[in-house]
């Protein structure tokens, strides 16, 4: 299996086809200005999202787990600082800057903190909108 941009009927490679416009207005955002949202005691996320799919950038502490779970969302995710033990599906591996993961939607997963931590750049698809709602509340609470 290949992980090359395959062909879509008669769409050009890189090109998606959409039916609806677009559902959100075009922004910019520093990431030091989101709210930082607490998921679980050491672990902690910042969202960008747009109609159909978001950005979650995660700060997992040293040592810090975020337990076994799963979601109907796809996730991609990218290790941007640190590193982390990542299982997805009963296969677990150590995990440092410039690896990547691709999750399932429906698949169980967790993961923690290495020794320095661990900065990860999830994606969702559709976004995550518990997670959205929690956002939502931590900058209403400022």
């Amino acid at each position: 299996m290949t992980n090359a941009p395959q062909p879509l009927g008669d769409l050009p490679l890189g090109y998606a086809k959409s039916e609806v416009g677009p559902t959100f207005e075009p922004a910019f955002h520093k990431l030091a200005e989101l709210d930082e949202v607490a998921l679980v005691d050491g672990v902690a996320a910042r969202f960008v999202a747009g109609g159909r799919m978001m950005f979650s950038f995660v700060r997992l502490a040293p040592g810090a787990i975020m337990p076994d779970h799963s979601h109907p969302h796809e996730q991609l995710g990218f290790v941007i600082e640190g590193s982390m033990r990542l299982a997805i599906g009963g296969d677990e591996r150590e995990l440092t800057v410039g690896d990547a993961y691709a999750i399932p939607g429906g698949v169980p997963h967790s993961a923690t903190g290495g020794p320095d931590g661990c900065l990860a750049l999830d994606a969702f698809s559709p976004p995550r909108e518990e997670y959205l709602a929690r956002a939502r509340q931590a900058a209403g609470a400022e």
